[in-house]
């Protein structure tokens, strides 16, 4: 059954199961059912999903994994609550990345898993050729660790931005693949979760992803009247393609780091260190986060240096000098660079036309209104005599 992908009309892709899904690639855009995304987006919206339903889905994992770990019989109330676990972990799996952006029909999938409890079916179990015996392994393998490799995949990611992209000056594929191969070598997050995650033994999660690529004509999302050639992507699991798009981000020197005023995680980018995102602050509807940590570094800043505080001090006061329409436009503006050629002199170890260093202090008597305004040829003789 094949059926038109919503934003990309003209693209027809098999139906999604939870077993095999399909996205579409082309340079360094990522198609999904739902949304198109740069490539890295789709691992920062799994690093954003709400903790709660990354936890149940784990317990939900976790508690089907000691199920079926103990199931010996097999009769209606065995595998009713069977199907029942399967049912539950469907309906938590598809409000999380990547399932949630595929076209998995929860009902198909339901009615699938419902076969397994007829008694045809299940009488058929205990021999272990027959393709019942084949199908119920292959629930009961996936199902026990569909949480648990998430939350695994959730944990190494996170580990990795925290503690080793953080460390990047330079964002890009250059160094994002150093911080790869630093966090294989160094990281003990394997073993702890190894330690912590029940079941463990059961997760496959390695390097060597389960997806099949093709190739296939496309009509341009944003160009009907042209082709492109995409690459077609059947995954096989979710940690699959969440490791697939965090590849192919570094690729194209994206990778997510935690913002450090919301600590939601963003996309970076190919340049220096940016440390905040740029949605909406907390609290604060009017300003990003981004804007937030300007604001913030900048108090950092003037608090930490008498210089930076002298020039505040000034600037603020011949502002309100300013807004006072006591001085023209003309004047503030040669006020507020002459403030800001001192203020740079003076952080920068500056000395002055008799060779003294330019400390706050001298800032102190160069940016007093008399001084000031007489250097600068400012205001007249009335200015003089009142100050």
């Amino acid at each position: 059954m094949d059926f038109d992908i919503p934003n990309n009309n003209g693209y027809d892709m098999p139906e999604d199961t939870f077993f095999r899904f399909h996205f579409l690639a082309h340079l360094d855009i990522l198609y999904t059912a739902k949304k198109n995304m740069k490539f890295g987006e789709l691992t920062v919206e799994l690093l954003n999903a709400p903790d709660e339903l990354l936890l149940e889905l784990t317990k939900q994992t976790v508690e089907f994994a000691a199920f079926c770990h103990n199931l010996a019989q097999k009769n209606d109330s065995v595998m009713g609550e069977f199907v029942d676990r399967i049912t539950a972990i469907q309906e938590t799996a598809i409000k999380l990345p990547p399932y949630c952006f595929t076209n998995i029909n929860l009902e198909n999938e339901r009615l699938l898993a419902d076969n397994m409890r007829e008694p045809q079916f299940y009488g058929k179990l205990y021999d272990s050729t027959s393709e019942e015996s084949a199908i119920y392994d292959k629930y009961r393998q996936f199902y026990s660790t569909i949480g648990t490799s998430l939350l695994t995949f959730y944990s190494l990611v996170e580990e990795f931005s925290d503690n080793y992209l953080s460390k990047v000056e330079r964002r890009n594929e250059d160094n994002f693949t150093a911080a790869w191969g630093a966090f294989n070598e160094a990281s003990p997050i394997m073993a702890e979760l190894a330690a912590e995650i029940p079941f463990f033994d059961l997760i496959k999660v390695s390097e060597i992803m389960d997806v099949k690529l093709g190739v296939s004509g496309m009509v341009d999302p944003d160009n009907a009247n042209k082709l492109i050639l995409v690459d077609t992507l059947e995954f096989g699991s979710a940690h699959s393609a969440i490791y697939y798009d965090l590849f192919k981000g570094i690729q194209y020197s994206r990778a997510p780091f935690r913002c450090q005023n919301c600590e939601h995680f963003f996309l970076s980018v190919n340049a220096y260190k940016v440390l905040y995102c740029n949605k909406k602050a907390p609290d604060q509807s009017n300003r990003t986060c981004r804007q937030v940590g300007a604001k913030n570094k900048l108090k950092e800043k003037t608090e930490n240096n008498p210089i930076e505080q002298t020039y505040m001090r000034a600037r603020k006061k011949y502002y309100q000098m300013y807004f006072r329409a006591y001085i023209s436009d003309d004047d503030y503006n040669r006020i507020l660079r002459y403030l800001q050629t001192m203020r740079d002199k003076a952080i920068c170890g500056k000395t002055d036309e008799n060779g003294e260093l330019i400390t706050f202090l001298t800032l102190e008597e160069l940016f007093e209104r008399k001084r000031l305004f007489a250097d600068l040829g400012i205001g007249g003789k009335e200015w003089t005599k009142t100050s």
